[in-house]
């Protein structure tokens, strides 16, 4: 007796999706949100939206995901408070974060040194970050 193989293209999808990076965008600006969500997701990332650091921290404890970008500057929790939440309950360091700021106070080598992977000015280059994401996620 022969077995039937059947080809499911569905299955291949599943293990497809499980293989996609995730990237959490946490940004108080909708237009660019939604624009980096839209180019994120056409070059083969899954992508989580919050518009400020609390929104931020749930879905990176729901989500787990591999690469957050961070905007610094935001109402209500920013990003500096966002990075304070994650020294102080120990995710500083398992997530690759890549900040997006229009507005940089401190010294580059000091925001490096919060446990950031990487700095990009706003406006930033949009191929420079798929590379940058690409590179830092694991």
């Amino acid at each position: 007796m022969t077995e039937v193989q059947h080809h499911d293209p569905d299955d291949e999808k599943r293990v497809a999706d499980v293989d996609r990076k995730r990237v959490l965008v946490i940004d108080d600006d909708l237009p660019l949100r939604g624009m980096l969500a839209a180019a994120l997701r056409q070059a083969g990332f899954d992508v989580l939206l919050a518009c400020d650091g609390d929104e931020g921290y749930r879905a990176l404890t729901l989500h787990q995901p591999d690469v957050i970008l961070l905007d610094l500057a935001m109402p209500g929790t920013n990003g500096w408070d966002f990075l304070q939440r994650l020294r102080e309950t120990g995710y500083l360091g398992t997530a690759r974060i890549i900040v997006l700021s229009a507005h940089l106070y401190m010294e580059p080598k000091a925001i490096l040194q919060l446990g950031v992977s990487a700095i990009l000015p706003k406006p930033f280059n949009l191929p420079e970050l798929i590379d940058l994401i690409e590179h830092l996620s694991p």
